[in-house]
């Protein structure tokens, strides 16, 4: 590893090495990445990221169709990385400047990468009114085009009277989500933790429905720095190791820390922006991650960010075909 060049061209294949270019490094993962004598292990290989686990922590490997990650080294490449050699179990070694995943003959250069921060800004403070008015616009604009995967049913029914399709994935996280919601409404950090501990590894998939849902939930209160941000999210954050997905445990422990994707960044600030054709922009690209991941993320973002209003427990237990047992 010592003779390789600490800097490298964006993609470079000599023979049979292929030298790929960090550019940024999550600030939540630099030290790790960065030491000397890092070792680790491919865990999962897809399209556009490379999982890798070292030390109970999860290390991706992520192209420029990803973004920035919370544990993510963002490469400068549109290659699928799952075309590149790289498999499950191989090791993964480092020096400080370098990694290598010698078995498929690849190199990532880290010397010239950036740092980048995955802490959630704070957004800009605007009237309830204002707030409220392009949270219910942008899920007007998530109604039409929501998958029926997931909990898209359900973002489709709080913007509408009609009732959800029967799903009992739905009618689940409906009854834990209300109660959640609830408990953050008047501060309850651990009534809010009870009310949540049921979500967790909640549905099928690499990141299920009930871990992308507080995901965006957790987004949502860090960005307008409610009260409960904090407390509830190191909660769930411990809460979420063992009892879900390694890829979804591992966004979780970064959500409670406060640290989310940088789509994620760029979603939150589009739902309340002043524009309707940039609440469009962040509902349409929010919706296309995954088969609905972005749907179950985008609903617990858009009721995060508004978890102070009167009544919205309600609206979602009503959104499932369900009332309050003092309404029945």
């Amino acid at each position: 590893m010592t003779g390789l060049p600490s800097a490298a061209p964006t993609e470079e294949r000599t023979g049979v090495a292929l030298v790929l270019a960090a550019t940024r490094i999550s600030q939540a993962v630099c030290c790790d990445v960065r030491t000397r004598g890092f070792s680790g292990t491919v865990l999962s290989v897809h399209r556009s990221v490379v999982n890798i686990s070292s030390g109970g922590r999860l290390v991706t490997l992520a192209g420029t169709t990803a973004g920035g990650l919370p544990n993510g080294v963002m490469l400068a490449t549109e290659t699928p990385l799952d075309r590149i050699g790289v498999r499950p179990g191989m090791r993964v070694i480092g020096d400080g400047e370098l990694l290598a995943i010698p078995s498929a003959g690849v190199t990532i250069p880290l010397s010239a990468a950036a740092g980048w921060s995955p802490v959630m800004p704070v957004l800009q403070q605007l009237s309830r009114s204002t707030q409220r008015y392009r949270l219910d616009s942008s899920l007007d604009l998530a109604r039409d085009t929501a998958p029926e995967a997931g909990l898209g049913p359900l973002l489709v029914a709080l913007s509408c009277p009609h009732p959800p399709a029967d799903s009992m994935l739905v009618r689940t996280v409906a009854t834990h989500l209300a109660d959640l919601l609830e408990a953050l409404h008047r501060d309850d950090a651990i009534g809010a933790t009870l009310a949540a501990a049921p979500l967790i590894g909640l549905g099928p998939g690499a990141t299920p429905s009930g871990d992308d849902l507080l995901v965006g939930l957790l987004a949502g209160l860090t960005a307008s720095r409610h009260a409960t941000a904090a407390p509830f999210g190191r909660s769930v954050g411990a809460l979420a190791r063992g009892r879900t997905t390694t890829v979804a445990e591992a966004f979780l422990l970064h959500a409670g820390r406060g640290e989310f994707a940088e789509r994620v960044h760029t979603a939150a600030h589009g739902l309340l922006d002043a524009a309707e054709s940039r609440r469009q922009a962040a509902v349409s690209s929010a919706l296309r991650w995954g088969a609905s991941s972005g749907a179950d993320l985008l609903l617990g973002l858009l009721l995060g960010l508004q978890v102070d209003r009167t009544g919205l427990a309600e609206r979602v237990r009503h959104a499932a075909g369900r009332r309050s047992e003092a309404a029945a």
